[in-house]
């Protein structure tokens, strides 16, 4: 899978393995079962409490020598209303990842105090504890700039919900003039709407052509259409399915066939 190059000047996977779902030993040998299939991106955040287990499984993986620890990027997230001291929420975040340093830090969702973790995020970078930062469920133009326009440090991502029935293209479009990139959650509809998707009467003609599963169409077109994608699974075999996108592409029509579903149903984090 190709990377894309962040405003942080850093390198970022765009396929991911989603770990909000795991928990325990299951979230650890996910991690480690994603990077021995390939993955590089590793997304978690605190309040999911699953930072140790999913360092548990990066650390797994670099002390067998799959991979080095520069070869991965991983990324954690801040909730506002679970943080009153934004430093130690950091330090906190840090010790049960335990890899060194934190490529990605986000604010989880908009709060009263969301700034003030920002800011908090941007002395980390200073301070080399953190390589890059973002905002998570900003969901508008206006959302994205309320940060924006106090950030010393311009958002990286923007990690929103986001899959064929609720695309994000006008905000896409809006924060690249800013170098922002837009990461997908639930890209395959989530909490019970995920048949709505992998269902979906167009989607599963589209990967009927390409002998492909609808999971592994969802994947490429977010691929396709500029997204980093982080799909959530568990289970080894679905982590490895969802890794297999690289050996075909979507026409245009094809492209311009799930752009048409967009608007259809939304879910919320």
């Amino acid at each position: 899978m190709n990377d894309i190059q962040l405003n942080s000047g850093y390198r970022m996977p765009r396929l991911g393995l989603g770990t909000w779902a795991l928990r325990g030993k299951r979230a650890e040998e996910s991690v480690y079962e994603a990077i021995k299939t390939g993955y590089r991106l590793i997304d978690t955040a605190a309040c999911y409490g699953n930072e140790e287990n999913v360092g548990n499984g990066v650390r797994r993986a670099v002390t067998e020598g799959i991979v080095s620890r520069e070869e991965l990027f991983v990324t954690t997230k801040l909730m506002p209303r679970q943080v009153t001291v934004p430093e130690k929420a950091i330090e906190e975040s840090l010790e049960a990842l335990s890899i060194g340093y934190i490529d990605l830090m986000l604010v989880h969702q908009p709060g009263t105090n969301d700034e003030e973790i920002y800011h908090a995020l941007e002395r980390a970078v200073s301070m080399g504890k953190i390589r890059s930062i973002g905002i998570s469920n900003f969901d508008t133009a206006e959302e994205f700039m309320r940060i924006n326009k106090v950030a010393s440090i311009p958002p990286s991502v923007v990690q929103n919900e986001n899959h064929p029935l609720h695309q994000n293209t006008k905000l896409q479009e809006y924060v690249s003039q800013y170098g922002t990139v837009v990461e997908s959650w639930a890209p395959f509809g989530g909490r019970g709407f995920t048949h709505m998707i992998l269902g979906n009467d167009t989607i599963r003609s589209i990967a009927e052509a390409h002998g492909k599963t609808a999971a592994q169409t969802v994947i490429r077109w977010h691929l396709q259409a500029g997204y980093i994608v982080i799909p959530g699974s568990g289970r080894p075999a679905h982590i490895r399915e969802n890794y297999a996108v690289s050996d075909f592409e979507l026409s245009d029509d094809q492209m311009r066939r799930i752009a048409g579903l967009d608007g259809q149903t939304t879910v919320m984090d």
